[in-house]
């Protein structure tokens, strides 16, 4: 059997962050509004007539070979990979083929997207029988065992379900909900949003794990900021509601200023001077995606900017990423 999936990225407009387990619990609940994209991550697996497993990440150029299941030893660039085939254990050996559009270090959640992707191909080859939230809850598993620091779910349910999401979290559990089921909707949003990567790559677990942890130390300006972001989140979900884009921006931004005071690191120097740039040309407002410090950064300007904008940040020394709004989720075929 040969099984083709892939999975989109996402872009997180609000409420990052509070996606962690047990973080969104001290908060009381917490929602984080993101946008699935077209950035997607691919996988290819197929059944082999041996016991060896093959990956071969191609974006990475990294390869890893095991005679069979039981030596296939995590670790490495491709430690989330191995991870992930262990875990599904399937019976027989594979050749993996893996590959992300997106840049590496985008803040897009790029590996968590990859992740479901190989999951939703893991789940077939190997006869588990998952449903899509089992995916979402054992890979969220999975890559926290990978970082060794608590990980999000967020990127996660942009990457199976698509669309315009609000994700609640809460003692319950979550709830998923779409904002936007129409894709006139989408698209009115692609024609406002510019996405660019900065040049500047992060590791969003660090600054995630460095911002829990100066909640649960008490340090008094990451609880207000926090608090602050969940309250910006709920404003993120009205305002798409609304279709006001002046509202949206202006939302966009209080949630970029409560960011930026969480963690040294989230804002850098050399990326307020990519936003002062497109700011000055036009542009309404920008926050950086995922937990900042470089990346990718999501930019809302009037369409009839865009050109000027655009400019403006290719000349920052940022890169212009063609994307649409994406709505289809994880994609599969059995072959």
């Amino acid at each position: 059997m040969k099984v083709k999936t892939s999975a989109p990225t996402r872009i997180d407009l609000a409420g990052g962050t509070l996606d962690i387990y047990p973080l969104y619990i001290f908060l009381g609940g917490g929602t984080t509004v993101n946008l699935a994209i077209n950035l997607r991550s691919y996988v290819e697996i197929e059944e082999r007539d041996d016991d060896k497993i093959l990956i071969n990440s191609t974006d990475l150029n990294e390869k890893l070979e095991a005679k069979n299941i039981e030596t296939l030893k995590p670790g490495g660039p491709l430690d989330l990979i191995a991870r992930a085939i262990k875990f599904y254990h399937p019976k027989t050996g594979l050749t993996v083929m893996t590959k992300n559009t997106a840049p590496r270090g985008s803040g897009l959640g790029a590996s968590s997207s990859l992740l479901m992707a190989l999951s939703a191909a893991l789940n077939k080859v190997a006869d588990t029988y998952a449903d899509l939230d089992e995916l979402i809850h054992w890979g969220a598993n999975i890559e926290a065992r990978s970082l060794k620091i608590p990980t999000g779910k967020q990127d996660y349910y942009a990457a199976v379900y698509g669309g315009l999401n609000a994700i609640q979290f809460h003692e319950k559990g979550v709830e998923f909900i779409k904002v936007y089921k129409d894709e006139k909707d989408l698209g009115f949003l692609s024609d406002h949003f510019i996405l660019s990567f900065t040049g500047i790559s992060h590791f969003s677990g660090t600054n995630n794990w460095n911002m829990m942890k100066r909640f649960i130390d008490g340090d008094p300006q990451t609880v207000r900021n926090l608090h602050l972001i969940k309250e910006t989140a709920v404003k993120m979900e009205e305002a798409l509601l609304s279709r006001d884009i002046e509202k949206i921006a202006s939302v966009l931004k209080e949630e970029w200023e409560n960011r930026k005071g969480l963690a040294e690191g989230v804002s850098t120097p050399e990326t307020e001077k990519i936003m002062a740039s497109a700011h000055k040309a036009g542009a309404i407002a920008s926050k950086l995606c995922g937990a900042g410090g470089g990346g990718c950064m999501i930019t809302i300007a009037d369409p009839e900017k865009r050109e000027q904008v655009c400019a403006a940040l290719l000349e920052a020394g940022a890169e212009i990423l063609d994307f649409k709004a994406d709505t289809t989720g994880i994609k599969l075929e059995a072959i």
